[in-house]
């Protein structure tokens, strides 16, 4: 548990401060099937999004937000820079998490639900709260989605 932990916290100064964000990406999608049933997927993406929230919260650079309202739409994850407390953070999240069941996985519903998030990203991005809030780090958006419970793209958009 332990070395989970300091993992999780290297990869979020990883991401916080060299915009290194994929290494944290893959030890996730790692514990997540190592500490998954498939039961836990009767609610799709919410169990994912639990992880997410647990492993991002390791360190305390972001103002984790998570299904906030933003410009008539609620993001999945917004990784607001603490910046009164870490002025010299250089990167900021927004996260779009989509998820296929294993069953109606295809490549056109793949490629439907990037598109889905391309657009929901830029949405959020372009809300008043991100705007104020993101200062003077480089905001990057990120889509994650899942077939089950592996990882199946995690690209910038």
């Amino acid at each position: 548990m332990r070395e989970r932990r300091r993992n999780a916290y290297k990869k979020n100064t990883q991401m916080a401060y060299h915009g290194n964000w994929k290494p944290f990406f893959q030890f996730l999608s790692e514990q997540i099937e190592k500490q998954t049933a498939i039961r836990d997927y009767l609610n799709e993406e919410k169990v994912i999004q639990g992880f997410l929230l647990a492993y991002l919260n390791v360190a305390d650079f972001y103002i984790t937000q998570s299904e906030s309202e933003m410009n008539k739409g609620y993001s999945d994850i917004y990784m607001e820079p603490f910046l009164s407390k870490f002025p010299d953070l250089e990167y900021s999240y927004l996260i779009e998490l989509k998820y296929i069941t294993r069953s109606k996985y295809c490549e056109d519903k793949l490629q439907e639900k990037i598109k889905e998030a391309q657009k929901q990203l830029d949405q959020y991005a372009a809300s008043d709260r991100v705007k104020s809030s993101v200062g003077s780090t480089q905001l990057i958006r990120i889509i994650l989605v899942y077939k089950g419970w592996e990882l199946d793209y995690c690209e910038v958009y």
